[in-house]
Parts: structure tokens; sequence; C-alpha cells
């Protein structure tokens, strides 16, 4: 076994240490084009359209000053209005991603073109981690080339930060914010950018206080209707963010090197107080709370060095991204009355290390076709404890547990871009992507899951006229199994309280094969409508299902033990629309007023494995919908605007009971006024609907068969955001 894994580690450096002595003594030039100074950066009037991208492969891209008016928190808050983009987080949490509906497991998250990790055993990055002051644009790509990471069923979205040698000058910024009825809280951040000789830099910091006071409220009724239960709560998130963006770009010889990189340290405190009051018999209630102490590290930095080499370009990227949490979590109880009582405590420790490297080389050959080669490495590691204790500090070992996880990846691809006719591009790919896992952990030993994959793929742009862009792509995308479900780690109480959980680590990756067609349209000079249809058609769904006869397992409830585990049960499909249009009203004379919009419809459908029906995937609503304006006042030296987000009802499956959720929309405005060229004074303020989150459960005994023999309403409301921001250009 130890032998195996050197032979593949020794393949993973091999490929960089050869991509690195290839490149060393390369050299080019650093580019000058597209410098902003940083008031034109930071205060504009004019009004801002998505991008009209002119990559071969689907992209959607959107500068900061897109996001910028509307004074977006974090990622997430910024994301938010994209097409196709949704959350199902709590009211004014915006983490992980979901794009085109789909669970957030089917989407990848990369910064600066870099796969970005989360810590939860699926992995999900939280696009809530990183700053939006640190974003400099955001692209949306739909179906992937072949010289990135086939893992993204779903789409991906890429967080480009600030950059060395596209800023000139500085800036700071501080806001002060509330919900409410609550307490204020401030954010503030400084960065200056220039260029001395042949070397750029541009460093920012920024401090970020979050506070997000929620209410909520679940009424519990038996088979026939009747209250049994009401359980208010309250929840409280609160917490600062502390980060810094860094990039350097020099000349080196005839090349350039980079070396950027970024840091977000999250402290942060989540407090529960949950009552709850038995209707029949009132000597039953009870009071609980939940302390939650996070401590959150994420951190990355690249090397990149870029050489050309006549018309052709060689490329290496060498990189080490390391996240790094601790959780600590009290729980108390007693009855109504009593002063509460110890009842456990939770400690998780997790260290996700990331070592990746790139080489490329890129060759013209021609006015018809350019080819690029190259391979990607990457050899990650994780470390994660769970240690629980009862109220007399003893670990309970039925809970607790410890495992460890290497990932080797190495993957080899090629890409060549055609030019067959004058405004047609054909770009054509192959990825072959290879991956050895190593799980190991005291309660298991050690097991093994590794997988080869071949991706092609293929993009088509073809001009049809100077105004319109027409679309096709077609791509083989995967879903690596989670941790947690590869892991063959027993947890108990999962996923009901008279059951056990048991990972699968022969499960095989979710493949899907995907089509895009669609088309941009130019309005005006500076509008743009598209419209895309999309379709995946996925093999070897994984999901959740029981394992017969029940067998006996120390610490369940029940003996023998309800168990159930991992497989891949089958195909899936899911498939919509996007539709998006951003254009000035020129038309009708109103040159400063500008109209944004965007509406993706969603269907996705698979067998469930536990009740053999035909279902929708968990969690996926069914239309999304982003709406807005923005007018400017160039008399005032201001401007204001809406803007109106709305996502579908959608359902989740477990084992016994099925969650109806359902969100109200979220109306935002604002209204910003400059003042010379170099300052801004902007109001915003969110959620002014007061929306609702909304969750339905039908509860069942043992399982989805038969009808429910109880059911639960939860609602949830957070209140309105307040913001003012002052921006300074020097």
């Amino acid at each position: 076994m130890t032998k195996y894994r050197v032979s593949k580690r020794t393949a993973y450096l091999l490929a960089s240490a050869s991509g690195a002595a290839l490149f060393s003594s390369s050299a080019a030039e650093v580019q000058a084009e597209g410098v902003q100074t940083t008031d034109e950066l930071i205060v504009y009037g004019t009004v801002v359209t998505r991008n009209r991208s002119d990559t071969v492969a689907p992209v959607l891209s959107y500068d900061l000053e897109y996001f910028q008016r509307f004074e977006p928190i974090s990622a997430g808050d910024a994301l938010k209005r994209v097409p196709g983009a949704s959350f199902s987080s709590d009211i004014l949490e915006y983490d992980r991603l979901q794009l085109r509906g789909l669970p957030a497991i089917y989407a990848q998250v990369q910064i600066n073109g870099q796969l970005q990790r989360g810590p939860g055993s699926d992995s999900v990055f939280a696009v809530d981690r990183i700053p939006a002051e640190l974003i400099d644009s955001v692209e949306i790509i739909r179906s992937p080339s072949a010289d990135v990471s086939s893992d993204q069923i779903a789409g991906a979205a890429n967080i480009e930060l600030k950059k060395a040698g596209t800023i000139q000058g500085g800036w700071v910024r501080g806001s002060g914010f509330g919900v409410e009825g609550d307490e204020l809280r401030g954010a503030g951040s400084v960065g200056y950018g220039t260029t001395a000789g042949d070397t750029s830099y541009l460093f920012s910091l920024d401090v970020q206080q979050r506070r997000n006071p929620k209410v909520k409220s679940a009424d519990v009724f038996d088979a026939d209707g009747v209250l049994e239960e009401v359980i208010p709560q309250s929840d409280t998130r609160d917490g600062t963010d502390y980060s810094f963006n860094g990039d350097v770009a020099s000349k080196i010889g005839d090349g350039v090197m980079r070396l950027y990189g970024f840091y977000v340290l999250t402290d942060r405190e989540e407090k529960e107080f949950t009552q709850t009051f038995v209707v029949a018999d009132p000597d039953d209630n009870e009071i609980a709370d939940q302390l939650e102490d996070i401590q959150q590290q994420n951190m990355s930095i690249v090397g990149e060095y870029t050489l050309p080499l006549g018309s052709n370009q060689a490329q290496v990227i060498v990189g080490y991204n390391r996240f790094r949490e601790d959780l600590f979590t009290t729980e108390r109880e007693a009855d109504v009355g009593d002063p509460l009582e110890l009842e456990q405590t939770e400690s998780t420790d997790t260290l996700d290390q990331d070592w990746f490297s790139t080489w490329s080389y890129t060759a013209n050959l021609g006015s018809l076709v350019t080819v690029k080669t190259g391979i990607d490495g990457r050899f990650r590691t994780r470390d994660s404890e769970q240690i629980i204790r009862d109220d007399n500090n003893e670990i309970d070992d039925n809970l607790s547990g410890a495992f460890d996880i290497e990932e080797q990846r190495l993957d080899p691809y090629v890409k060549a871009t055609w030019s067959f006719l004058p405004g047609l591009t054909v770009e054509t790919g192959l990825r072959y992507e290879n991956t050895w896992q190593t799980l190991s952990g005291p309660e298991f030993g050690t097991s093994d899951n590794n997988a080869n994959q071949l991706n092609p793929s293929a993009h088509i742009r073809y001009a049809l006229t100077e105004t319109t862009m027409l679309r096709f792509s077609v791509a083989r995308t995967v879903l690596r199994p989670s941790f947690d479900q590869l892991t063959p780690f027993i947890v108990l109480e999962e996923p009901n309280d008279d059951s056990a959980t048991i990972g699968n680590p022969n499960l095989r990756q979710e493949t899907a094969w995907g089509v895009d067609a669609g088309f941009d349209q130019k309005l005006g000079e500076r509008g743009i409508l598209g419209f895309n249809f999309f379709n995946r058609a996925i093999k070897d769904k994984i999901e959740l299902v029981g394992i017969a006869p029940p067998v006996p397992i120390d610490g369940c409830d029940i003996d023998p033990c309800n168990v159930f585990s991992f497989r891949n049960v089958g195909d899936a499909r899911a498939y919509g629309i996007e539709v998006d249009v951003e254009t000035p009203l020129t038309a009708i004379g109103l040159d400063n007023t500008t109209i944004f919009a965007n509406y993706t419809w969603i269907e996705t459908e698979l067998t469930d494995p536990l009740t053999d029906r035909k279902r929708a995937f968990n969690d996926q609503p069914d239309y999304i919908l982003n709406v807005g304006f923005i007018h400017s006042l160039p008399e005032w030296n201001s401007a204001f605007g809406t803007s109106y987000q709305k996502r579908g009802d959608s359902t989740e499956f477990g084992f016994d009971e099925i969650t109806e959720l359902s969100y109200d929309g979220n109306l935002e405005a604002f209204w910003e006024t400059r003042f010379g060229k170099s300052t801004v004074l902007r109001f915003t303020a969110s959620n002014l609907l007061d929306a609702e989150k909304l969750e339905e459960v039908q509860m069942f005994d043992p399982d989805l068969d038969g009808d429910p023999d109880g059911s639960e309403v939860e609602a949830e409301r957070s209140g309105r955001l307040f913001m003012v921001t002052l921006r300074q250009a020097f």
C-alpha cells in the first residue's frame, strides 16, 4: 500500500519539477492593457452590463462594477445576482453556491482560476468566505474546456481577485451597517496598486464585521393535524473576517513572473436559544441553547511564470491552498424554570492542504489551428478529528472519530482551437483525469478509491452577424464522491435516530454528458441579450440506500440497527433554459436608465432508491429570477436603483421526511452621490420585504412509504439590513 502511494506522489512531483525546469529560464512582458486608476475603478458615471465574452466555451463575465453599487458583503452576496445562481441558506446568508439550481456539490468554485475546497465532508467551498472588496471580476463557466478540471456538472464560478498591473493608485473604504432593531457593525478596507520599473504591485487589507440575528419558529402537528408542540428559537451569527490580498508581477527576461495570494481569517460565534412548549403536557416544556465558536483560515499562494516563444507560449503554475477550521460546540438543556445544564460538547478540527502544479505549452500552427497541451498535478491531504464528550466530560466513542485522506491527481490534456471560416471558431479537447484516494482511520483501517476518466469536449462559436453570436457546446463532466460517502466509518443517528450510515469505498464517480446551445445578441452600443439551453445526462447517480436486513451495531438506539450506505443507483437528468438581458433604455429615450434581468428554469429527474418513484433532485428550485434597474442623475452626480431576487420552491427527500422549502423574494436598493472625481457616498438596503424562509416538513414512520404520521412548519426571518459606505480614491 505505501509503495503504491509513493509511486503516485512521485509521478505528481516529477510533473511539477519537469514544468519548473522547462520554464525556469523563460520570460514575458508585464501586461499594461486595461489599466485603471482607482477613481475609475470605484467611482463611475455610466451603467455597466455584463461583458460580451469572446471565449469559445460559453462563459459569462462580470466586472466588479456590475455588483459594486449594491455593496455586496461577500462573494456570495455578489453571485446571487448572476444567472442561475441560488442558495439554500438562512435569510441574508449566501454560502453554498448552487448553479442552475442543482445541489452545491455539482458546482465548482475557483479563485484566480484555481479550484477551492471547503471544510465539510463534501468539500463544498463557502463563497461567503471571500469578502466582496477583494473581487476584480466574476466568470460563470457553463461548460468546461479541456484545460480546466471537469468536476463541474452544473458549471463553475471563477472569482478573480484584484491584480497587479491593472490598478494604479489607492483606495479606502468605510462602512457602517446593521439589521433593523439590532446592533450596528462596521467594515473597512484599504488598498494600493502601482508600477515601478518592470514590477507591478497590488496589496489590499479588509476587515469585515458580520452580524445576522434571526428569529425562527416551529409548529409540530400529529397525523390528524392537531398541534403538539410550539418551538420558538433565536439564532444569531456574529463575527469578524480579516483578509489580505497581494499580487506582484515582474518582467523577467522576455516573460512575466507573478506571485499572488490571499488570506482570510474568520472569528465567529453562532448562538441558538430554543424553547419547546408541549401543548398536552406543560410539565414536559424544555429550554436549550447551543454555542458554536468557529475559527476558520483560508490561505492561497501561487507562483506563475509565462513565457512567449515567438508566436507560441509556455506557462508553469505552482501553488498551495490551505484551509483550517476549529469548531467547538457547547449544548445545554433544562426543563423550563430550571437552570441550563451541560448536555454535551463537540470539537471538530479540520486541516485541508492542497499542493498543485500546472504546466502547458501553446503552439500557434498558422492561421488554421492553435494547440495547447499540458498536465495538471495535485496532491491533497485532509486530517479531520471529531470528539464528542457527554455531561461528565467523557468521550463518546460511538460518535467520535478521526480520519486522514490523501488524494493525488494527474490530468494530462490537449486542446485545439480551429478557425475554419471567418466568424467560425471551433475548440476541441481531451482531458484524461486520474484520481487516487487513500482513506485511513483507526476505526476502519485503510481503503483506496481510484478512478480514471477520459473527458472530451467541443465548443463552437459562430458570429452570424456583427451583433449575433451563436454557441454550441458538448462536454463530459464528473462528480467525485464526497469523503463521507467513501469513508467506511459508521456514523450513528444518521439519517435518523434509529439508524446508522456507513461509507462505501467502492463508489464510482458520477459522469454527465452535457449540452449547451444558445446565442448572445448585442443590443445597441452597450446592451446584451443571452439565451442558453442546457441538458445534463448523468450516469451512476450517488444516493443513500438501505442495507437489508438490519444488523447489530454498538451505540445504535435499536437492535438490530437500520443501516444505510451510498450506492450508484442509475441515471438522472437535469435540463433547462437560461435567459439574461442588460440594456440601457435608449430606444425609448431613457439613456440614463438601464434594466437588467435574468431567468433560469430548471427540471431534474431521478428514481428515488427508497421509494422507486420519480422525483426531482434535493433542494432544486424550479426557477431563479433576478430583475432590477439603475438610473443615473448626471446633473446631481448621483444614481439610484433596485434589484429583486426570487427562487422557486424546492423539495428535499430524506429517509423519513419530505421538506418543502420556499423563500420570499429579496428586494434591495441603493442611492449614491459622487463628490468630485474620487469620492462616492452610497446608501444601500437589503431584505426590504422582510423575507421569510418557510420549511414544511412531512414526517413518516418508519420511511416514506405510507401516509405521514406528523408534520412540522418551520419559519425564519432576519430583518431589513441598512448600510452606508464612503469610498475615497487617491
